[in-house]
């Protein structure tokens, strides 16, 4: 049974696009934290890209300038539904109940005009 507290994970993702599905989630992180702040456990995983998705164009040329960030991104990817799979097992054996925090709450974006 899982205790009653809480549990805090900031979680960041990296993708090569903004759009789930026509774009792919590249990686994921989550880092849990004690109500005290200490940290108790990090997750980590790279994804292999989606079946017909496309890197939208702005944010393919983000990776392009920045080659050391997307080969870390592109190393042993795993199926999404095995990277999810595993990333619900991690949250639900934390010690405590999820609460994502996030600081700022926005996703990453390269505007371009």
């Amino acid at each position: 049974m899982r205790p009653t507290g809480e549990i805090y994970v900031s979680t960041d993702i990296e993708a090569d696009g903004p759009i789930p599905g026509p774009h792919s989630m590249l990686s994921l992180g989550s880092a849990a934290y004690l109500p005290s702040g200490t940290l108790h456990s990090t997750f980590s995983v790279n994804l292999i890209q989606l079946d017909g998705a496309q890197p939208e164009p702005s944010t393919q040329a983000f990776w392009d300038k920045n080659p050391e960030a997307w080969a870390k991104c592109r190393k042993d990817p795993e199926a999404p539904n095995l990277a999810m799979s595993r990333f619900s097992d991690w949250l639900n054996n934390l010690p405590g109940r999820p609460v994502f925090v996030g600081y700022p709450a926005g996703y990453d974006f390269l505007f371009v005009y």
